[in-house]
């Protein structure tokens, strides 16, 4: 406001000396000048408010960014497209946002790109890597991979320490700086590169979906679960009510049985049932100067078994469908045979596009009411980045500044098309819609378990919880007592690995 009444102040003494001017030049001229203050103290004002690139002045020359880009197809979701795009405009919101990005933060910093495709299966990723950076060649700045490949990697000295970094900033936005810190094994070792560069951490992000027509036709209203979820009421125990009453033996065959209109549909009691454990929020580690432990052997635990074989072993829940597969399980919801569907990502939006009922989003249920937060499980394929060891030292600032830079601007550039436009406005719809996306993206943030249960031997997510499930046990107490021995000799042995990639710099 002073600055706006200084302005003002400066014009109406300026208005004397302009209608003198005026009378000795010509109406061209004097309109120029009548302009100019106005339009110098606009400038002036704008140079005030915006600050100006600190990269402005970056110039690589010409170098190379070499980013090894995942093109794993058997995925459920893929970040090459995010990463890389078709190199050419063709149209396509998000694809035409990747181009532009790409070729911004080129000519910005001076670098070209080059890319290379990796595409590894699940069960070979991290020899693969493993086998490149024992070759010892310096043929890769970044890398992407799923979460799983890259615990075993960091475990193992074979990805660079980021944490020390001078350039990339994860108090930004686009870094998920809480979700990264998470899954630090030991404070100060960093090694997974989670944020909006890495657009599949979002893609990949689980949620539920429902069909609003059937909720519709047995609630009165297609924001039923919505209004649940927004006042903070969307718990296992709810989610169960609702898939007993609203499932019926549609062929009146008295068997509840695929066909029949189901509560929830999802692929069995294993992947399926990830995304309900980590919602949750159950808590498997504590970190302290003396190392790290499991705290999970406690009530809660009993009772999140609990209540897990409550949502999965329901007459109104379907795990075992014909089709055995994310597509089919697409197909089933689609059908209108189930009223909300587990299993897919937020990515997943995009196969759903040509659904004629309205489809709802909607983040997996609490463990109960006194649970303060909602919590968004990632997959263990989640395509995080990374940088190879192999790296030399005195090439991590020019990395660092490339990522730096291509996460700034996919937030700019790429994220408002893809998460804005695309998945709020063209594939659901509705603003609860929108607002239950960014509920989901705000409260992804403890990846621990996904990202370190294989290398930690299965003892956080199969061993304690999800065999039992398969098995309908819910009895947490006994199971953890015989896995609790050689699940504690593990986590010390990894710990001892990361802190000795610690002490030799890394």
């Amino acid at each position: 406001m002073k600055k706006i009444l200084a302005i003002l102040l400066a014009a109406l003494m300026l208005v004397p000396t302009l209608a003198s001017c005026s009378e000795q030049t010509s109406g061209e001229d004097a309109g120029t000048s009548a302009s100019t203050p106005t339009a110098d103290a606009e400038e002036a004002e704008t140079e005030e408010t915006e600050a100006p690139d600190p990269f402005a002045d970056v110039d690589f020359d010409g170098r190379e960014f070499r980013f090894y880009t995942s093109v794993d197809e058997t995925d459920a979701t893929n970040a090459d497209k995010f990463i890389r795009g078709l190199g050419e405009t063709n149209g396509e919101i998000v694809n035409d946002a990747v181009y532009a990005r790409n070729l911004f933060v080129s000519e910005l910093l001076g670098i070209t790109l080059k890319f290379t495709e990796a595409s590894f299966s699940y069960s070979n990723a991290e020899a693969s890597i493993k086998n490149l950076v024992m070759a010892g060649a310096d043929e890769y700045d970044v890398i992407t991979q799923d979460l799983m490949a890259l615990s075993g990697l960091a475990s193992g000295n074979y990805l660079r320490n980021v944490y020390n970094t001078k350039v990339m900033d994860y108090d930004q936005v686009y870094w998920y700086g809480e979700a990264m810190r998470d899954l630090q094994f030991v404070e100060g070792g960093m090694y997974m590169l989670l944020g909006d560069y890495f657009t599949d951490c979002l893609a990949s992000a689980h949620a539920l979906f429902a069909n609003e027509s059937i909720l519709n036709d047995n609630y009165g209203s297609t924001e039923y679960i919505n209004e649940m979820v927004f006042d903070g009421k969307w718990t296992i125990d709810n989610m169960a009510t609702i898939c007993e009453a609203v499932a019926r033996d549609t062929n009146g065959d008295g068997q509840m049985t695929e066909g029949d209109l189901f509560g929830y549909t999802c692929i069995g009691t294993w992947g399926s049932a990830i995304p309900a454990l980590i919602g949750t929020g159950v808590q498997y580690v504590e970190r302290s100067e003396d190392g790290i432990s499991y705290c999970y052997n406690n009530e809660r635990s009993v009772k999140i078994l609990e209540q897990l074989n409550k949502m999965y072993w329901n007459n109104g829940t379907l795990t075992n469908i014909a089709d055995y597969s994310a597509a089919g399980l697409r197909q089933v919801f689609a059908n209108g045979q189930t009223v909300i569907m587990g299993y897919n990502r937020i990515g997943d939006l995009e196969n759903l596009r040509d659904i004629e009922f309205g489809v709802g989003i909607i983040p997996y249920p609490k463990l109960d009411e006194a649970q303060e937060n909602y919590v968004t499980s990632l997959h263990d394929t989640t395509e995080a980045g990374a940088i190879l060891s192999t790296l030399p030292v005195d090439s991590e600032e020019f990395v660092h500044t490339c990522l730096e830079v291509f996460a700034r601007e996919t937030n700019k550039q790429v994220i408002p098309q893809w998460y804005e436009n695309a998945l709020k406005v063209k594939y659901v719809d509705g603003q609860d819609d929108a607002k239950m996306i960014d509920l989901i993206h705000d409260t992804i943030t403890s990846p621990f378990a996904v990202a370190y249960n294989g290398t930690l031997g299965g003892n956080m997510l199969g061993s304690a919880f999800l065999t039992p499930l398969g098995s309908k046990v819910t009895d947490f107490a006994s199971n953890y007592k015989k896995i609790e021995k050689a699940a504690n000799k593990v986590l010390d042995r990894v710990y001892e690995s990361f802190v000795n990639n610690i002490m030799s710099g890394n």
